[in-house]
């Protein structure tokens, strides 16, 4: 059984996230969806009025962080039920819900529990709760730094895609093959389709042209593999990327999370992060 790990923080797009998971995993393949959230139990707050020392402190802490716990797992209990509902009305019995709810750093909570559960990949939002973009923060770049399996980030919005036409950013990586091999297995369950982009901006036009035939050259197209290959040039990198989204009808955006700025590896210094966020696509982080 496959299993995706959902971290949720049960504001609106918590909904969008669980939808694309769902998607994503098709409707025979036994899936099951792993919903965890992780709320804070690190919290001090001195109160002047409080004169019996740390006991008195703990104690309120205590309390505190308790009633987090049950407001957590009654959200949590919602939301499983709305995904079930959901299943339900779609008619999609190949899935299994679970929940967890704990105490501590998302980053670490999500990254321990890859190793306990074996999730194929995580689907997360990219905003939530505060309006805040979630791989804005440091919280996101720990999560995809640390993860071992694709990180697939969801903006809010309806993403009820017949086809997914992912654009892979390639960089001519050495992983390039291996990354792609492994996009086509993360969505075997859907209509998908690959455009392996480069864009190039500088440097030798004859030796990257060549480093994207010969990728193309290790794939085998009698597998029927729905894969295209592209090298753009481009002075302009945010009329290149609309162009080439729009030309394609890309809707999700694919790319090698490298540990240390990994879109500066991508890109050199050319193309960064928020270039990518004003496209407003889901973005798949694979690990380098």
């Amino acid at each position: 059984m496959k299993t995706i790990l959902i971290p949720v923080d049960f504001s609106d797009h918590s909904v969008s996230t669980y939808k694309f998971a769902i998607k994503i995993a098709g409707h025979e393949a036994k899936t099951r969806l792993y919903f965890q959230h992780s709320f804070n139990d690190q919290i001090v707050i001195p109160d002047p009025s409080i004169n019996s020392g740390f006991d008195n402190e703990t104690y309120l802490n205590m309390q505190l962080v308790e009633e987090f716990r049950n407001q957590a797992e009654k959200q949590m209990k919602v939301l499983k039920d709305e995904v079930i509902d959901f299943l339900k009305q779609n008619h999609l019995s190949n899935f299994k819900v679970e929940t967890l709810v704990t105490g501590g750093d998302p980053s670490w909570e999500i990254t321990n529990l890859c190793d306990e559960v074996n999730p194929e990949f995580i689907v997360m939002g990219t905003q939530g709760n505060g309006k805040s973009e979630i791989f804005e923060g440091s919280m996101a770049k720990r999560i995809m730094n640390k993860a071992i399996i694709p990180v697939i980030a969801v903006p809010i919005g309806d993403h009820n895609y017949s086809e997914l036409n992912i654009m892979y950013a390639s960089n001519n990586h050495e992983k390039d093959y291996s990354k792609i091999q492994l996009l086509t297995k993360v969505f075997e369950n859907i209509p998908t389709r690959i455009h392996v982009a480069h864009f190039h901006f500088e440097g030798s036009h004859d030796k990257n042209l060549q480093l994207i035939e010969d990728l193309k050259g290790s794939f085998d197209f009698n597998d029927k593999l729905n894969i295209s290959f592209a090298m753009v040039d481009t002075e302009d990198k945010s009329d290149a990327l609309e162009t080439f989204t729009k030309d394609n009808n890309i809707n999700s955006i694919a790319f090698i999370a490298h540990k240390s700025n990994f879109f500066h590896s991508l890109f050199k210094e050319t193309i960064t992060k928020h270039d990518f966020f004003k496209l407003g696509l889901p973005m798949i982080a694979l690990h380098e």
